[in-house]
This record gives C-alpha cells, structure tokens and sequence, in this order.
C-alpha cells in the first residue's frame, strides 16, 4: 500500500508543480506552456516527475485545468482561474 500512496503523492506533486509552472512562467488562458519550458521546470523542482507526468497531466486534465497540446499543455479558463486564484 506504501507504493500506491507514494504514487498518489508523486502525482500530486507533479500536478502541483505543473500549475506552480504556468504561474511562474506567467502563461495566461489559452496560451501553451511548451515541454522545454516545462521539463527544465519539473527536473529541478521535482525529479521523480518523470514517472508520473502523464498522469498528472490526465488529472489536470480532468480537473478542467489543462488540454494537451502538440508540444505542450494549453491552459484552460478554469486552470487560469484556478492558477491565478480568480473564482468564477
């Protein structure tokens, strides 16, 4: 069960780091934050991101906050309120 928890909080952690990332990077609604903005990101703040990304990304996702893009994550109306604390 340990593992399954750990990987929950990978998840988590990658997730947060990703929205953490639009902020930072000051990516506004409709806009993509682009995978070599990202993974330079991700590496130095979260290492262990890299088993876990695409689920983050499929929880973003789901959340509303994020649809993938070719080259990177575009982020929605709903992840930009959420990103930079605006509630609609």
């Amino acid at each position: 069960m340990t593992e399954l928890h750990s990987e929950a909080d990978n998840i988590e952690n990658t997730a947060q780091c990703i929205i953490a990332a639009f902020k930072e990077m000051q990516v506004q609604e409709g806009q993509t934050l682009h995978y070599q903005q990202l993974y330079p990101y991700l590496q130095e703040r979260y290492p262990k991101y890299k088993d876990v990304q695409k689920e983050a990304e499929h929880h973003l996702a789901k959340e509303g906050y994020i649809n993938p893009a070719p080259d990177g994550l575009m982020l929605t109306q709903t992840g930009a309120d959420f990103v930079y604390g605006k509630n609609a």
